[in-house]
């Protein structure tokens, strides 16, 4: 049996609700800013019987987010190689103030 996922109005209100009782990110631990700062995941996924309860949901950065869920689908990051055929390390990329740190299928969709 599946649950159906909040939407709408009833959606915004928990989001107001589970944010309010905890701001911060429940992997990396930092302060995230309401309303766009964050998104809302279950602990235990629908499609494995869990609730769309408030105790059921914690906020998440959208890069935690995102490594979550890939955690959770047991996909594996993508290694870099070198010409060589090796892996690399990546160089860390500095992190412009002006541009906020999104998911890389928005930056693409956004050029």
């Amino acid at each position: 049996m599946s649950i159906d996922r909040l939407r709408g109005r009833a959606l915004q209100r928990q989001r107001e609700r589970v944010w309010l009782r905890d701001p911060f990110c429940a992997r990396c631990g930092v302060i995230t800013t309401f309303p766009s700062g964050f998104e809302l995941d279950h602990k235990v996924a629908l499609a494995n019987e869990g609730t769309n309860d408030d105790d059921n949901m914690q906020v998440l950065h959208h890069e935690c987010h995102e490594a979550k869920t890939n955690e959770d689908m047991g996909y594996t990051p993508k290694v870099a190689t070198g010409l060589d055929g090796w892996p690399v390390d990546e160089p860390e990329q500095p992190v412009d103030s002006l541009r906020r740190r999104t998911a890389r299928w928005k930056r693409v969709a956004k050029g």
